[in-house]
């Protein structure tokens, strides 16, 4: 019992080490907020959420990689939803089978098959979350200048500095 409490201890230990209590900001470019939901994007003090304004966000820099990675996104997390959801309602039928049924082993096939279709639904949940991450880097990159130009107005000339 005693070498359980100190293993627990440990890895309770070593994963509080490894992580992180918030997420850090880039004011002057785009930063993408890690969570299960709503997928959130700030972007210059605005808050972007749900594929609407993701869309607006990217179609804006008319960048085929951006929107292919914006694309990718919703596909993967489209399908990762549903497959998951697949999955999940396999895995209930099994289970029902495997208790109540004389088909046990068709109950034992559907919960192993269901429980590797919600994984695999996971995956790509996970992979849309990647693709988003991904497009924000990029995004960032590509667009994340600063630049000085002259300004003129009605009677004055300046320097304007963009970043």
């Amino acid at each position: 019992m005693r070498k359980a409490i100190y293993f627990f201890t440990l890895l309770f230990l070593s994963i509080s080490y490894s992580s992180s209590a918030q997420q850090r900001m880039d004011p002057k470019g785009m930063t993408y907020i890690q969570m299960p939901k709503p997928n959130t994007i700030i972007y210059h003090d605005s808050i972007f959420t749900g594929s609407k304004q993701f869309r607006d966000l990217f179609y804006r820099t008319n960048d085929a990689e951006l929107i292919s990675y914006y694309k990718k996104h919703q596909s993967n997390k489209i399908a990762g939803q549903l497959i998951g959801l697949a999955g999940t309602i396999i895995t209930v039928v099994g289970i029902h089978n495997i208790g109540s049924s004389d088909h046990k082993g068709l109950g034992w096939a559907l919960t192993g098959g269901g429980f590797a279709t919600t994984l695999f639904g996971g995956y790509l949940s996970f992979r849309g979350t990647q693709n988003l991450q991904t497009a924000v880097t990029l995004f960032n990159q590509k667009y994340h200048r600063a630049a000085l130009g002259i300004g003129t107005a009605k009677n004055t000339v300046g320097l304007v500095y963009n970043f």
